[in-house]
């Protein structure tokens, strides 16, 4: 028994440590960010992507039209192939010239495979979002300030409760689609939500998104090097169950 308990350790061991080499998220390098609408010249579509999670004036806000839907819009550098594909979109919500709990109450997310010359123009305000965006449907949800997320049926997103200070959620889904080229956030209002908005912004109903950050994790050879990996540890597991019996 000890030295099944010793092989089982090892397995683990090495399977844990190949991993966490291997299995570093594959980022997707977005440009031209464009929004409907953006506050000001400080809380533009563009700070999304410019690779800073924290620091002051580093969002995109839509103070005072939190009340009106308002879209961004990302294009992918690069066409992006998913083939039933865990793909993580981290909402990063740190900015700190804001005040806590400017979060995303109500939102959703798509992806289209339009042609890039056709949307994302890059501009801040009546930027054009016009595509075939086909709607994701989230399938992990999570914040680091512990948000209860409700997914509806048209796949948008209503968050509550949690801490609520300046989280960051976690919205996972598994795509298949080929040449995807872009990727939408809506934020929809809610008479739920403070002052009817789409943020949670007790104040006004506001929100700040201070990165948008799209991720495959893991890649699909390291997928299918972990699903291997746990078919070896639930044999394994067997042949140490029929040993004991």
């Amino acid at each position: 028994m000890k030295s099944n308990r010793i092989s089982m350790f090892f397995t683990v061991s090495v399977l844990g440590l190949s991993f966490a080499a291997q299995s570093q998220a594959a980022i997707v390098p977005l440009q031209n960010a464009t929004a409907t609408y953006s506050q000001g010249s400080e809380w533009t579509a563009s700070n999304t992507i410019d690779g800073i999670t924290v620091g002051p004036l580093t969002s995109w806000a839509i103070f005072p039209n939190q009340a009106s839907p308002q879209t961004i819009v990302w294009e992918t550098q690069s066409d992006q192939t998913f083939d039933h594909t865990p793909v993580n979109f981290l909402l990063y919500h740190h900015d700190t010239a804001a005040a806590p709990a400017h979060s995303l109450g109500h939102f959703r997310l798509s992806y289209t495979t339009d042609n890039r010359d056709l949307f994302a123009d890059g501009l801040a305000n009546g930027g054009d979002v016009t595509a075939n965006w086909i709607p994701i449907n989230p399938t992990l949800m999570s914040s680091t300030e512990g948000e209860t997320f409700t997914g509806l049926p048209d796949f948008s997103i209503m968050v509550s409760g949690g801490a609520n200070q300046f989280p960051t959620y976690t919205i996972g889904s598994l795509l298949t689609a080929s040449g995807v080229t872009g990727f939408r956030l809506e934020a929809i209002p809610d008479p739920s939500l403070p002052h009817g908005g789409s943020g949670r912004q007790p104040a006004n109903g506001n929100f700040t998104l201070s990165e948008f950050v799209v991720s495959a994790v893991p890649e699909p050879e390291t997928y299918a090097m972990l699903l291997a990996g746990l078919g070896l540890l639930g044999f394994m597991a067997r042949r140490r169950k029929e040993s004991i019996v």
